[in-house]
């Protein structure tokens, strides 16, 4: 049997508690950072004129339907602008099922221009493609390629319930606002009035402003011709 030597011994009392420090005070840094980007984003919210509300379990509740809010319990840190007829959201919320409570910043667009039927569009990847070739067929909604647009089927996976409905609202200028978003790792999700997107990361508090201003430019896209 390996004996550990007493030397070996000796130290382990003073890791363990070095390491009890450091958890510590990883948890304090954490909370302090958390508790300050809430408040960066209120002021943010007041100096540009938008409603903060550092937690609603209601604002996001109505979209729960939306593959990106599965399990969903409460939005935080939640900017709100409603005006001409046009609703825009940033908030933070919990990734479902992850194990170290990770959030990511999503972003919401509701406006009478919209008309949109149900899509879901993710980034493609090696191994999204195997996975899908696996259980796509099974999927609540299907999975389809969009015709004569290899680059975007090269660059996204795209579930709809009306593929020639959304055929109709995914235009040539639409693709091509999506391929150029590419490199972000893009997720778009629509229906009815309301479209969703985000890169599955938790945004900075002085970038929300810059995620409601790209909302103006995603709805602009939407609705080209109108």
């Amino acid at each position: 049997m390996f004996d550990i030597p007493q030397s070996v011994l000796i130290l382990i009392p003073s890791i363990i508690f070095s390491f009890a420090i450091f958890a510590f005070s990883f948890a304090i840094f954490a909370w302090l950072l958390k508790d300050r980007n809430s408040s960066t984003r209120a002021d943010i919210a007041d100096a540009s004129g938008f409603k903060y509300t550092k937690e609603s379990a209601d604002v996001l509740q109505g979209y729960s339907h939306f593959e990106t809010f599965t399990g969903i319990e409460c939005g935080y840190d939640v900017l709100v602008s409603d005006s001409n007829g046009c609703w825009r959201c940033v908030a933070d919320y919990m990734i479902p099922a992850s194990e170290d409570n990770r959030r990511q910043t999503v972003c919401m667009i509701r406006s009478e221009l919209l008309e949109l039927p149900y899509f879901s569009i993710q980034p493609a990847t090696w191994f999204s493609r195997q996975t899908i070739k696996l259980v796509g067929k099974r999927a609540a909604v299907s999975f389809f390629e969009y015709p004569d647009d290899a680059d975007f089927n090269n660059a996204y996976h795209l579930q709809a319930a009306d593929v020639v409905a959304v055929q109709a609202v995914l235009t040539n200028e639409v693709r091509a606002y999506l391929k150029s978003q590419r490199g972000r790792r893009f997720y778009c999700e629509a229906d009815g009035q309301t479209l969703l997107f985000h890169t599955r990361t938790l945004v900075r508090p002085q970038k929300a402003l810059d995620m409601l201003d790209e909302s103006l430019e995603i709805l602009r896209v939407f609705t080209l011709g109108r």
